[in-house]
């Protein structure tokens, strides 16, 4: 914005300076045509009217220092201008002047309404947003325009359409400064309102896990400790339950760092085809509790991706959990890994009740969570927000295909090592 501002005030300098340049330019035409014997009388007047040239180009000199000044008001530049003008016309003792604009009055300290005047109007921005008044105080002889002259009417002209310029350039900047303060309270609001919800989560999480940390041990202890199956049962239970919150607990706590932007990775070669393998077995068990079987596909090893292992490992289990929950009994879900020159993608496969295409625009939303029933239903609908932040934090990206009562697919990307 501001070099436009730069660029049309510098075009608008150079067409006033041609103007001025015109002014001048009759009176050397005139001092052009002197010649031998021109008459002591011709001379005298000659040098007179050059002299009110003279005058006509200070004032707008003035003018231009004026406009220059960045840190004058625009209020400012125009009770200086009034005060330029008296000087630059044929009787400047006699001459007061008076700048009308809807709101404001600009005078020389002499000013009075009389019956011989000079006005101009003031455009800005296309309309009429004032004008400026010259007055001789006394009555003077007849000239070209009642006492005034046409080259008077030529300044009175190219000072309106100056000040014009001046105001439109003035409130433009006013008005984006307006414009600035504006935001810049706007953006200290949100700040504050981030940091609040920032101090407010952090605050939470704290008093959620203070108790969940002492419950996760003692039942972890009374699992290992009792003999009675019946309490093993129980205190198992327990333990899961608490796992489970307390892994809750760290995914919001991911969430909201990933979007304040304080989430960081632990970046490494990563042998990912080991750490696939390490969980599917792992899983296994839980999947066969799901009632279905799980299958990892890969061709022979894979190339080394540059990634955070934990990270990746939370990526896999978020959406092996999903698709645990959605997959048909008797079903299975498949891992498939298919490298490519700069990336190799992974796609979690499972055979469930699929998802409508208007639906999955909002899958990778905080807190949104699918309208259709799952086996395990609950959790805060942060999981796949979570898989997208730790993905595109690793430089790759993820997305879903699928189609109702043919199942879902789910991709990610990570960089090959060497890329990234």
């Amino acid at each position: 914005m501001r070099v436009d501002c730069n660029c049309s005030s510098w075009v608008r300098r150079m067409k006033n300076a041609a103007k001025e340049k015109n002014l001048a330019a009759k009176s050397v035409k005139e001092a052009a045509g002197i010649a031998s014997g021109v008459s002591e009388t011709e001379l005298r007047e000659l040098a007179h009217k050059l002299s009110e040239r003279v005058k006509e180009l200070n004032c707008l000199y003035g003018i231009s220092r004026l406009v220059e000044e960045r840190k004058s008001s625009v209020d400012e530049i125009l009770q200086r201008v009034v005060d330029l003008i008296p000087a630059a016309w044929q009787y400047p003792e006699v001459t007061c002047a008076r700048i009308k604009l809807k709101n404001s009055r600009f005078k020389t300290a002499n000013f009075r309404e009389t019956n011989w005047k000079q006005a101009e109007i003031i455009m800005v921005n296309g309309k009429r947003f004032g004008t400026i008044e010259v007055y001789y105080l006394t009555e003077k002889p007849e000239s070209d325009e009642g006492p005034f002259l046409k080259e008077e009417r030529n300044l009175i002209h190219v000072i309106a359409e100056r000040l014009g310029h001046t105001i439109e350039h003035k409130l433009a900047e006013d008005s984006l400064q307006s414009l600035y303060q504006e935001e810049k309270k706007l953006r200290e609001r949100l700040q504050a309102e981030m940091q609040g919800r920032i101090d407010f989560t952090r605050n939470l999480i704290h008093e959620l896990k203070t108790p969940l940390t002492s419950l996760v041990a003692t039942s972890q202890l009374l699992f290992e400790e009792e003999k009675n199956k019946k309490l093993v049962k129980l205190a198992q239970y327990v333990s899961e339950g608490a796992n489970n919150l307390n892994n809750r607990i760290d995914e919001l706590h991911d969430v909201v760092k990933g979007e304040i932007g304080t989430l960081e990775l632990d970046l490494k070669p990563l042998n990912l085809g080991e750490l696939l393998v390490s969980l599917v077995e792992e899983t296994r068990a839980l999947a066969h509790q799901h009632g279905i079987s799980i299958n990892l596909k890969m061709d022979g090893s894979l190339p080394e991706v540059y990634a955070d292992p934990v990270r990746v490992r939370q990526i896999v289990l978020n959406l092996l959990n999903n698709a645990f929950k959605y997959a048909t009994e008797g079903g299975r879900v498949i891992i498939r890994v298919t490298p490519k020159s700069s990336f190799v993608t992974v796609e979690v496969c499972d055979r469930g009740p699929g998802i409508a295409e208007h639906v999955q625009q909002h899958l990778f939303e905080p807190g949104y969570q699918v309208a259709q029933p799952a086996k395990h239903s609950g959790g805060l609908g942060i999981g796949l927000a979570l898989c997208k932040l730790l993905t595109e934090l690793h430089g790759g990206k993820i997305w879903v295909k699928s189609q109702p009562g043919k199942g879902s697919s789910f991709f990610f990307t990570l960089p090959l090592l060497g890329e990234r």
